[in-house]
């Protein structure tokens, strides 16, 4: 290219004014210096091939995060079931205590063991209208893996072990996920306390027991977790909500006891848990919805098959894979070109999203390769990883989407050919994918949506701004 030529072509790129795909601008450039025709043109007419992507397992432990309850995913505008009911059982591994703090005498009496907990924030659905009806169990195996070296041990949503099917204790509780707090505070007057659930006297009385006559389960971290291998939490059917609790030190198994003598002296032996053998197993019943196992080929499925849009949900692992078929048909209309800019567009579909049920604030994209396997992050004009920058528009739905600059993506493919073609991957954040059942629903590029009057388009769009141009004969 002309050495002048090529130090407009920037300039213009900053200066051109938005065209529409079937308006192009032309420009005949330096003609004194290069016989060359340039136009500018804005395409946002490239197809986006949508298909949700279904992955064996999500990591889920060692995560600081109890989630537990179910919901049933629907849009609340069609009443179409989208990624189907989601239940969350949490399993949790308890440490033994140092027992030798233990105040015992002929005059020490045991009195409670209660769990206390606190909310994370995390929550899918009502918790205005709709207690915590929970159910403790009481595990009847270790949480270990045989197979795996200590401290290697790794737990997936689809993980489970034995548990007693009848309950330690059954119980109900309000739910109030913005009450996190670690420590019980005053709040205009109002002490904000955390959730206590009692375990029956006769666990307690056997422990403290024990404790007393120093008995073999407490004289190790072992013989303890073979005494009492933790617990499962696992929410009634009438819950209508997955909430999320802290798994941290504010998760507390207090054994309240007291000491008579000329006063009553109340005291009090704290379990913690132990994080990295605490897990959530979750799973969806695909039943009513277009993601049944049977309509997946080769663990994928196309957004054509499920009503124009595709799924991306965290804790059983299904993400959204994004291809632009005919993104090589821009480069025959001129001989030569350059993208100055892409832009991704992404549309949550209206209904599935609402004051019970937020859409993440943040949303990763990597690029992968024909069988899914990831071949490296996106990142920014500094080399930091892209996130989808969110803009909600409550007044407008149809305006809220998230915007991904991935330019650098749309130029690497347009050069590459066509046996060596890449894919982008459109998941959640890391921490939501195993911290929250969060999800999110997409539009393909002709999905829409009839609400009464009017009709909502929630489409992914390729914005793409290109220079062209053609050397004359």
């Amino acid at each position: 290219m002309n050495r002048n030529l090529s130090i407009i072509l920037p300039f213009l790129s900053v200066c051109a004014f938005v065209l529409s795909c079937s308006n192009e601008a032309y420009f005949t450039i330096g003609t004194n210096w290069v016989d060359t025709n340039l136009k500018l043109v804005y395409v946002d007419s490239c197809k986006a091939k949508l298909s949700t992507v279904r992955v064996d397992s999500t990591l889920t432990y060692n995560q600081g995060t109890i989630l537990v309850g179910k919901y049933e995913d629907l849009n609340t505008v069609t009443g179409d079931t989208l990624t189907g009911i989601i239940r969350a059982i949490s399993y949790i591994e308890v440490s033994n205590p140092s027992v030798s703090t233990l105040d015992l005498n002929t005059n020490t009496f045991f009195d409670s063991l209660v769990i206390e907990m606190r909310f994370n924030g995390f929550y899918m659905g009502d918790t205005l209208n709709n207690d915590m009806h929970l159910f403790i169990h009481q595990l009847e195996e270790r949480i270990k893996r045989e197979d795996a070296v200590v401290g290697t041990e790794t737990y997936y949503n689809t993980t489970s072990f034995a548990y007693n099917p009848v309950p330690l204790v059954e119980t109900t509780f309000p739910m109030r996920p913005g009450n996190t707090a670690a420590e019980i505070f005053v709040a205009g007057g109002i002490v904000i306390e955390p959730v206590r659930v009692k375990l029956p006297d006769w666990l307690g009385q056997e422990m403290f027991d024990k404790i007393a006559n120093k008995e073999e389960e407490f004289e190790s971290s072992e013989n303890f977790l073979d005494y009492f291998k933790g617990l499962v939490f696992v929410a009634g059917d009438d819950v209508k909500t997955v909430i999320g609790l802290k798994a941290d030190t504010t998760f507390k198994i207090n054994m309240h006891y007291h000491v008579q003598e000329e006063f009553k002296t109340e005291k009090t032996l704290t379990f913690s848990i132990n994080t990295q053998n605490q897990f959530n197993n979750i799973v969806a019943d695909r039943t009513g919805t277009n993601l049944l196992p049977d309509m997946f080929v080769d663990n994928e499925i196309d957004s054509y098959l499920t009503g124009n849009q595709s799924f991306i949900s965290a804790g059983d692992g299904l993400y959204t894979k994004i291809e632009f078929p005919n993104l090589h048909d821009i480069l025959l209309t001129s001989t030569y070109g350059i993208v100055e800019q892409a832009i991704l567009e992404i549309k949550p579909v209206y209904g599935t999203y609402q004051k019970f049920t937020t859409i993440p604030a943040s949303l990763a994209i990597s690029v992968s390769n024909i069988s899914g396997e990831a071949e490296s992050t996106l990142t920014d004009s500094q080399g930091q990883s892209l996130t989808g920058s969110l803009t909600v528009d409550e007044q407008f739905p149809d305006n809220t989407r998230y915007s991904f600059d991935v330019t650098s993506f749309v130029q690497n493919q347009m050069l590459a050919p066509a046996d060596e073609k890449l894919f982008l991957a459109l998941r959640l954040s890391s921490n939501e994918m195993q911290n929250s059942t969060q999800r999110l629903v997409i539009g393909n590029s002709d999905h829409s949506i009839d609400a009464g009057n009017i009709t909502y388009y929630n489409r992914i769009k390729l914005y793409l701004y290109y220079n062209m141009y053609n050397e004359k004969n």
